[in-house]
């Protein structure tokens, strides 16, 4: 019996601990959720610290960016405001420039007013006086007005010559004046033609030189004013002097003048 029950005690296979295994899954089950606990606070850490890092990033890009195109902006505004103040500028400028030209203008306006009105006055009057003439043959020339004053060696001559209508051709009379004086010279009554007192006129540069004009041409439609000086020789005392109108050699108007005697 004790052998038996031996040889069956011996047979009987040896069982492992049963407790072991499962009490080192648990331990490592244990470890490993351990761990994560101590990692996922890390990592959310590190996402939260990467989340502001990358919002302050992002802010000083923007920031950057703003401010580059302020930049910009400011710099387009100051060039929008030079170009308006030179605009403004070249405004005044041609603002004044036309308030000289409208003033000019009316200034020029009233002058052509009252030379226009002179003429008129002009014209009113020499109706007039053509009216008070005798009448005569178109294109006739009288003289309407002679003065002669003696101003020390010289003589001072101032005329109005007239014309009536005009000529058969309608062309202006074209003449000269001729003064003829009477008047004692060493003791005797002479008559002499009296030359008028030559004054230099510039021609064109081209010319190189000066001309001279006697001042007695004349050239007009229907009255011309004229005046100038006659020369006298030095021993020559002028009694009358006679205007005649030439036309070429014939004496269109005769007119005399007595001079007072010199004092």
């Amino acid at each position: 019996m004790k052998k038996q029950a031996s040889a069956v005690g011996a047979s009987a296979p040896k069982k492992a601990p049963a407790a072991s295994v499962p009490v080192s899954a648990h331990a490592a089950s244990k470890s490993k959720g351990k761990w994560l606990w101590l990692v996922f606070p890390v990592f959310l850490l590190g996402l939260v610290v990467g989340g502001v890092g990358a919002k302050f990033w992002f802010n000083d890009q923007a920031s950057q960016e703003y401010k580059a195109a302020r930049h910009e902006l400011e710099t387009l505004l100051e060039q929008s405001r030079s170009s308006l103040a030179q605009a403004n500028s070249q405004l005044d400028a041609v603002q004044g420039q036309l308030m000289v030209e409208e003033s000019t203008r009316k200034g020029l306006e009233a002058s052509l007013q009252a030379s226009q009105a002179e003429l008129g006055r002009a014209n009113e009057q020499l109706a007039f006086f053509n009216q008070l003439l005798p009448p005569g043959p178109a294109g006739s020339v009288s003289i309407r007005a002679l003065d002669i004053e003696r101003k020390g060696p010289i003589l001072q001559y101032k005329v109005l010559l007239m014309r009536t209508g005009t000529g058969a051709d309608g062309k202006p009379f074209k003449g000269v004046m001729q003064f003829v004086a009477t008047g004692s010279q060493q003791g005797k009554t002479v008559k002499i033609e009296l030359p008028a007192v030559k004054l230099p006129v510039a021609t064109s540069a081209s010319a190189g030189d000066s001309a001279e004009t006697s001042g007695l041409e004349l050239s007009f439609d229907q009255f011309q004013r004229s005046g100038g000086f006659l020369s006298m020789p030095e021993d020559f005392t002028p009694q009358t002097v006679t205007l005649n109108v030439l036309d070429g050699a014939t004496v269109r108007m005769s007119r005399t003048v007595n001079l007072p005697a010199a004092e």
